[in-house]
């Protein structure tokens, strides 16, 4: 189960004016995330959550206007990045999310982040039951000793020593992850919709 007090996380989350989605795993998330989005045009910020989905193909196949930095080749990628903060949909994941429904994020570039804030008037988070924290304090924590080393391993990223070991040692590497960090308390104001897709099952970082 995602959560063992299940009813108490959804009413916190939808006191922070989050719409929230439960789905028992992956796949069903997927269907919920493209019955939303509908013929929309949607952005993507960086997920391994959400690319192992296999989200932006299924929506570039079915004929919607997709960005993605990912799928993009190098000279392209910061014209991609600002077309897709400016989709009808964001998507993303969460680094950490709290019992208490607030959530944290680090980002290295930071448009992820920003997005998430004053981007796309839309945004679509997908997240699995390994995010789940206890506190913001745990969730940055186990953003910084978890989540950044394996991105950094997956981007290639030569930051020391989390490429290398898997731990952070608060590098000062110019691939740095660990450069900007979000705690959002309740929805912004600029955003219309926030909707939280929670997965009964372990996704991403």
């Amino acid at each position: 189960m995602f959560y063992s007090d299940m009813d108490s996380l959804v009413k916190a989350l939808e006191r922070r004016r989050f719409t929230v989605h439960q789905a028992a795993n992956g796949e069903e998330a997927k269907e919920i995330a493209l019955g939303l989005i509908g013929n929309g045009s949607a952005g993507f910020g960086g997920s391994n959550t959400v690319s192992s989905l296999k989200l932006y193909e299924a929506l570039v196949a079915r004929g919607n206007t997709a960005y993605s930095h990912t799928h993009a080749k190098a000279e392209d990628k910061d014209a991609i990045r600002i077309k897709a903060s400016r989709a009808d949909w964001y998507l993303a994941s969460t680094n950490a999310i709290t019992t208490d429904g607030i959530l944290v994020n680090i980002d290295g570039t930071g448009n992820r982040v920003a997005s998430m804030i004053i981007g796309p008037k839309n945004v679509l988070l997908i997240i699995g039951r390994n995010k789940l924290v206890s506190s913001i304090e745990e969730g940055i924590e186990r953003t910084k000793m978890e989540a950044c080393p394996k991105n950094a391993q997956r981007l290639g990223f030569s930051t020391l020593p989390c490429f290398h070991t898997g731990k952070c040692g608060d590098c000062s590497s110019p691939e740095r992850m660990c450069n900007v960090t979000t705690i959002t308390e309740r929805v912004p104001r600029l955003i219309e919709s926030f909707h939280l897709i929670l997965v009964d099952e372990e996704l991403g970082f």
